[in-house]
């Protein structure tokens, strides 16, 4: 993805919060009563009607004199049914068809408010509130600017009420009849406060990030612009990636401190690859995918422990441990600025669900979640254990973690700390500087252990690459022995063709020297002839010449015949001597390069001895260090890491962890929490001083002590070590708090939350983990995708962001260096596989839909549960079977009538809001728990040991059946509910006929079933 232009992301998202504004619920109790107008010409006089109303109100209420003054009433204009206007403009600009379940919300256009002014009423105007549906819904188009719009009728109705009351309403109320006779009004014990709650709780931040230039928000909607590491743990993938893998779990890599839970039970491979590039990587945002059951709290956890320990490590590196108070809050009132290395590591977790951000904070301080071994250990620190257990049920060990964000919990976390302050005062607390040493001892000790596992490491990593040395060298020494010893050969087959060739050469020098012999020898007969010839001369020769010429002719040819012969033959024995020394001088150079050839073979086979006695020495040198190495890595305590172990085992395991070393992680821990508290002890004036600029907080909003907040708030999170807030708080909790001014901000179910709604507290973090599964259910957003397209094309967003899909995981995923390349198209944060919740068939039906089959159930639940679809088939009305609900219900009684189970550990699950509201009628009674039936929403984070799936539905309402099993979110959330069995009611015929891959697969897995 390209650059992004972060103002239009940040404009389309700040329409998409105005959209979503002015909820009106007109069956609110009687805190909110709304009242619809009458008819303008009903009404004699507004003034009076008022006045009556609110008579009646202060009557009903018991309101005193002193409060009438801020009493007032709000009219809301022009209500209207919110999935009507996104039907309208769905037509309108020819939107994609989409099922939607109807969300029964009504909306106001604008609502007015006034206060008692003497004897009438006066026009709130800065209270104007024009909602930018209530404009769609009004003009069928969305506004430029919502805001001009908002002042141009502000001025308007300013004109109406600028010198009476009477005239103002009438002139008000006849323009609002020609749009609507649907206007409320409700009357307010102190209108001054006016309507918060009515506005966006994000549009403050997101109006601000427009003008803030900050690198961590860029990179949130940017995403990362570098290389990606893709942390495929299968070494069965192409894309296995044993390197980086191994690189993060080197020992060096692991927290030296620990939440001290059983240390029998260490962290599953991809659980500690998080918590190691949660704590070491330099990146300050990174993403964890967890599907459900897969420990995203246990390590987060582990995190928390380990940042409380780097605390007490700073702590203890201080010379002194009471640092001086020179920041003036009030007249004499001093406090200290906690060192930022210390700061730094403070703990804010946040989340779009409030559920999910209580069950943190009430989780971590139980006793419950200590092993027993430590229990006593931490109990004797005492970190604040009387004010943490206040409530008298005696269940926490400690003050480690509460709600902030809201006005009642940001009251009650603040009178914590007022509590800490008095109980650190030197009359209550025993003070013991011990403590220090004491850290400092245990932490060198679990730094030594780390450093002897990291030396086993290193001698691993050293053994590895001897190892592949060795292969190496073998091969190298194989490949080179054979080519020595094909030239040997080679050497070898020469000789023998020498030899062959001289033995050749040596019989044609034979052959020549007797032809040679043999034509001195014809020479020799034919001199003989000659001699003899010439014994015959005939007498008288010269006289014979003249008197018998013929007898001289005969000798002279006789003679000259034989003479004839022996030049021939002499010439033959020249040519025959030069080819006999001719193959002499060949056989003489044969021999000598036989001679040199055996020579060298015999010197070449010394060599070759040599070499191998050199080269195995070499080897041998090598494999004596690799068995020296397996000598010292053969200690039982430590499991090396191991990456050629099938992909299940694999996942299980924690490498380099061992019991002894994570017992002595959680000392460590329980020792940190000491350090803490003698050093909060020490420094209470600046805890009481940070109590006291927080508990006064808008005196301190003002530009020139807005930074004693920020310094505050480091003293107030450090003491209560995790705090935790809704994103719909957040500006409520920090709106004084600048860019980068809270330490670690850690976001809970990230995939639930829209990806504004993260925006103020990304902008304040410095790093930011989220956690969370985006394979659940998506962030819920009343608007349709349509419409979100639409807001997108408006402020020209990329709609790669923009869009009703993604979520602050998606995006924090994307902007996540270290991930997994799910499919090819989608890039997700660092996944954990380990699932330890549900028995199959529920782990299976969910890890084929949505996780490729990539988790892995662990050992421990081993044991088979139930799951089966229950075929059921009825006319539907708005999704509702009866004869679903009918067998739903007996099914229900005869397991509770039986003693078979609990009901109160059954959940029932339906996609649709209609079947939910119509079972809680039919189910109520036989007293079936209220809270137990709902939409997958209603149970996200939850689980029960039987859950019900009630598809609902039939022929005539195919699209909404197709809807609930479009994607495998909905049924993967539903299944993953249920730890123990988990059926589905539904038409079989109906729901396999949509062809859905959801459905599909998860039959398959069912049918494959023993019920």
């Amino acid at each position: 993805m390209g650059k992004v232009n972060k103002n239009n992301v940040l404009a389309s998202w700040i329409d998409i919060e105005k959209f979503s504004e002015g909820d009106i619920d007109l069956k609110a109790g009687d805190d909110k009563n709304y009242k619809q107008l009458r008819r303008a010409d009903l009404i004699d006089n507004w003034t009076n009607f008022f006045k009556a109303k609110l008579s009646e109100f202060r009557y009903r209420n018991k309101i005193s004199k002193e409060k009438v003054k801020n009493m007032g009433f709000t009219i809301y204009f022009d209500i209207f049914r919110f999935d009507d206007l996104i039907n309208d403009l769905s037509e309108k600009f020819n939107l994609p068809e989409e099922y939607r379940e109807d969300s029964n919300s009504n909306k106001f256009t604008y609502c007015l408010s006034f206060s008692v002014a003497e004897n009438s009423f006066k026009l709130l105007e800065d209270q104007l509130f024009y909602t930018m549906s209530g404009y769609a819904h009004r003009y069928g188009k969305l506004p430029e600017n919502i805001l001009e719009v908002e002042a141009d009728l502000g001025k308007q109705i300013a004109e109406f009420f600028e010198y009476d009351f009477e005239d103002g309403m009438m002139k008000l109320i006849s323009q609002e009849l020609r749009w609507s006779t649907r206007n409320y009004y409700v009357i307010h014990e102190d209108v001054t406060k006016g309507e918060p709650l009515l506005h966006s709780f994000y549009l403050d931040d997101l109006l601000w990030a427009k003008n803030e230039d900050y690198e961590l928000l860029d990179r949130y909607i940017d995403g990362f612009s570098g290389k990606q590491i893709n942390l495929d743990s299968n070494n069965k993938s192409s894309t296995f990636n044993g390197k980086n893998i191994a690189e993060i779990l080197e020992p060096k890599n692991y927290p030296l401190g620990r939440f001290p839970s059983n240390p029998k039970w260490g962290l599953s491979l991809m659980q500690q690859i998080a918590v190691n590039v949660a704590l070491n990587d330099p990146e300050k945002i990174r993403g964890v995918n967890g599907p459900p059951g897969t420990g995203k709290t246990t390590l987060l956890k582990d995190v928390f422990a380990e940042l409380v320990v780097r605390q007490a490590y700073e702590i203890s590196k201080l010379k002194d441990k009471h640092l001086t108070e020179t920041h003036t809050y009030f007249r004499n009132g001093k406090i200290a600025q906690l060192p930022v290395e210390i700061a730094d590591k403070n703990i804010l977790v946040a989340s779009s669900n409030n559920g999910a951000v209580q069950n943190i904070v009430k989780e971590l301080p139980q006793k419950g979640q200590l092993s027993d071994e430590f229990l006593k250990a931490t109990m004797n620190v005492d970190y604040f254990s009387n004010i943490s257990n206040s409530d008298g049920d005696l269940d926490n060990w400690g003050m480690f973690a509460t709600e902030g964000g809201k006005s009642t919990n940001r009251q009650n976390m603040l009178e914590i700390i007022r509590q800490m302050a008095e109980e650190l005062k030197p009359e209550y607390f025993i003070s013991d500087k011990a403590v220090y040493s004491k850290f400092t001892e245990q932490y060198e000790r679990v730094s030594a252990m780390r450093q002897k596992m990291q030396n086993l490491f290193d001698a691993c990593k050293k053994k590895e690459k001897l190892r592949l040395k060795l292969e190496v060298k073998q091969q190298e020494y194989r490949q080179e022995l054979s080519e020595k010893e094909a030239t040997y050969e080679q050497l070898s087959c020469n000789i023998e063709e020498l030899e062959h060739l001289v033995d050749i050469q040596a019989r044609k020098v034979s052959v020549a020297k007797e032809q040679v012999v043999n034509k001195d020898y014809r020479i020799e007969l034919i001199d003989s002839k000659i001699d003899e010839t010439k014994r015959h001369k005939p007498a008288m020769f010269t006289l014979k010449k003249f008197i018998c010429p013929r007898s001289v002719e005969t000798y002279v040819n006789e003679i000259n015949e034989l003479k004839s012969s022996k030049t021939a033959l002499l010439q033959e024995r020249v040519e025959l001597q030069a080819r006999s020394e001719s193959v002499q001088r060949q056989l003489i150079e044969s021999q000598e390069n036989l001679q040199k050839s055996t020579t060298y073979r015999e010197r070449f086979q010394a060599e070759i001895i040599s070499w191998k006695q050199e080269s195995e020495i070499k080897l041998s040198r090598i494999e004596k260090k690799i068995s020296s190495l397996e000598l010292k890595l053969k200690d039982p305590n430590y499991m090396p890491l191991d990456l050629s172990l099938a992909y299940a085992d694999l996942q299980q395991t924690a490498p380099w962890s061992t019991k002894e070393y994570r017992t002595e992680q959680s000392k460590l821990f329980i020792y940190a929490l000491a350090v803490r508290k003698q050093f909060l002890h020490e420094n209470s004036k600046s805890l009481k001083g940070s109590w006291n600029i927080w508990n006064r907080i808008a005196d301190y909003s003002v530009p020139h002590k807005k930074h004693l907040i920020a310094y505050a708030w480091d003293w107030v999170n450090f003491a209560i070590p995790v705090i935790s807030t809704t994103f719909a708080s957040f500006h409520g909790m920090f709106r004084n708090m600048g860019a980068g001014s809270i330490a670690n901000l850690f976001i809970d179910e990230a995939g639930q939350a829209t990806p504004q709604s993260a925006v103020g507290a990304i902008l304040r973090s410095k790093k930011v983990m989220a956690v969370g599964d985006p394979a659940q259910i998506p962030p819920v957003i009343p608007l349709s995708n349509g419409l979100i397209s639409l807001i997108a094309n408006k402020n020209n967003a990329s709609e790669q962001i923009v869009n009703g899909d993604e979520s602050v995981q998606t995006l924090v995923d994307s902007a996540s260096r270290f991930g997994y390349q799910k499919t090819e198209d989608e890039w997700i944060g660092m996944p954990l596989w380990v699932h330890r919740r549900c028995l199959d068939p529920m782990f299976s039906i969910s890890n084929q839909i949505s996780y490729a089959g990539q988790m892995v159930l662990a050992d421990s639940m081993s044991q088979a549960g139930k799951g089966a679809w229950v075929d059921i088939s009825g006319r539907s009305d708005d999704k509702f079977v009866q004869e679903q609900a009918n067998w739903l219900k007996n099914e229900i009684l005869r397991r509770a009538s039986d003693g078979e189970v609990d009901t109160n550990n059954i959940y029932v699950i339906s996609p649709f809001k209609n079947v939910v509201t119509q079972l809680k009628q039919y189910l109520q009674t036989i007293g079936f728990p209220q809270k137990n039936i709902g939409t997958v929403h209603t149970f996200q984070g939850k689980e029960a040991a039987i859950v019900y799936l009630v598809l609902g539905a039939s022929f005539e309402e195919s699209g909404a059946a197709s809807w609930a099993v479009s994607t495998p979110n909905l049924m993967n959330v539903a299944a993953t509910r249920a730890k123990k069995e988990f059926y589905i009611v539904g038409d079989k015929k109906l729901y396999k006929s949509l062809n859905s891959e959801v459905v599909i697969k998860t039959l398959s897995v069912l049918e494959n079933t023993d019920i």
